[in-house]
């Protein structure tokens, strides 16, 4: 169980994420919908630790895990709103490196490679990619360790319109089913209801029901 508690972020002395919390089971999906601007990757880069918290705390299965690098590579997966790659790499030097990190077994795992249609991809520089192949890989980075909590910010934006129904049935079909924890931000309606068993809003840096 993933639990977020008072979260919140100021920039400047503004306030953009007011304290958050809410608690995320296993097998759930939470959705996170709200107009541009209003927090929501404010609040999954704060629970990824790419950015610090001004406080608040978050919570893997009672313990806190503000910190634990351990965490952030075996049980956490994040896929940002726009893919943060590295250009000079080929892509299968890109996965092989975030594997490693992750000390995920080798080789690269087929059923991923198939999902995300990678294969033919692999010797190709990152730097060649169209936005909808960097998009792919930014999701088999995310999924290579296992992660038994995802957090997806606008995952379909900019994704190959082929593969985000193939990512939709399996999230829905094989990801929640085994246990994972989704936390799914997105403007599209259709995508919340399909997944989510809850969604909250954010506004103005707010969070609510």
């Amino acid at each position: 169980m993933l639990e977020v508690r008072q979260l919140r972020k100021s920039y400047g002395g503004r306030q953009v994420l007011a304290p958050a919390s809410f608690v995320l089971p296993a097998g759930q999906c939470l959705g996170l919908a709200g107009s541009n601007g209003s927090g929501k990757s404010t609040l999954l880069r704060l629970i990824a630790q790419i950015e610090k918290p001004d406080g608040g705390d978050v919570l893997y299965e009672g313990r806190s895990v503000l910190g634990n690098r351990r965490f952030l590579r075996k049980t956490l997966g994040y896929v940002p709103q726009s893919a943060e790659l590295a250009r000079e790499l080929t892509v299968q030097q890109q996965l092989k490196l975030w594997q490693a990190a992750c000390e995920a077994a080798c080789p690269l795992p087929a059923d991923l490679l198939d999902l995300l249609g990678l294969e033919p991809l692999l010797k190709k520089p990152i730097r060649t990619l169209s936005g909808g192949m960097a998009q792919r890989v930014s999701i088999a980075l995310a999924l290579l360790s296992r992660p038994r909590v995802l957090l997806m910010d606008e995952a379909t934006s900019g994704l190959d319109q082929d593969y985000v129904p193939r990512l939709l049935d399996w999230l829905a079909g094989e990801y929640l089913p085994g246990g994972g924890s989704l936390v799914w931000c997105s403007h599209h309606p259709q995508e919340l209801e399909r997944l989510c068993g809850a969604v909250l809003r954010l506004e103005d840096g707010k969070l609510m029901a």
